[in-house]
């Protein structure tokens, strides 16, 4: 099977019956950013695959071509948004593997924002909504999540190390990521249009609160 270039935003193989296409591709992430819509604004109870079709432009019978449940559509929003999120930090930090501890935090920041700015559907949905998935689906999601929080917190306990200060780099790296998630409820592009301006003054507050001193 050839392999297909994968749609803006997802960085491994989505599904797909025989031989995907890069329509297949393009329609697949068109109705998944649909479905993060929907979910964001409803709520993952009241959603539904008939509401997600019409709002597509897809019959159920197409819907069900690319998805094989809700459960799963929650799934795959939640595990490309994080994957994502491991593989865009993993290839900045080993750009800046010579970089001081500070300025890896401030790329945890920057990707973490320019990301989620460009999705807030998603971002909401996945702050939510990780409890709404069961079985192998949570432990796959809850897995990756692990993975971007474990590479985020030896990044703090390099930078913290050497303080007289006895942090717990945990409850760190859980107040730094409440600081990053909770943008949804407060971010207004009009008002926040430079996204340098704000990825800086959040890694300042966070990085001044843990700097040894």
């Amino acid at each position: 099977m050839t392999k297909r270039a994968n749609p803006p935003g997802i960085f491994f193989p989505v599904p797909g019956n025989g031989e995907r296409t890069p329509q297949y591709d393009e329609r697949f992430a068109a109705i998944l950013k649909t479905a993060a819509q929907i979910i964001a604004d409803e709520g993952y109870e009241k959603a539904s695959m008939r509401k997600l079709a019409s709002r597509a432009g897809v019959s159920i019978a197409g819907l069900y071509y690319y998805f094989k449940s809700k459960e799963e559509v929650l799934y795959l929003i939640q595990y490309y948004t994080f994957d994502s999120l491991v593989r865009n930090l993993k290839d900045r930090l080993d750009g800046a593997s010579q970089e001081p501890a500070e300025a890896r935090i401030r790329l945890v920041v920057e990707n973490h924002l320019s990301h989620f700015l460009k999705h807030l559907p998603e971002l909401k949905v996945c702050a939510r909504e990780l409890e709404s998935l069961k079985g192998d689906a949570y432990k796959k999601v809850l897995e990756k999540r692990r993975e971007y929080y474990r590479i985020t917190r030896k990044l703090i306990d390099e930078l913290s190390a050497g303080s007289r200060q006895r942090l717990d780099s945990d409850m760190a790296a859980l107040a730094l990521f409440g600081m990053l998630n909770w943008v949804y409820m407060w971010f207004n592009p009009r008002r926040h249009s430079d996204l340098k301006r704000l990825e800086e003054q959040l890694s300042g507050i966070f990085i001044d609160g843990i700097r040894p001193r």
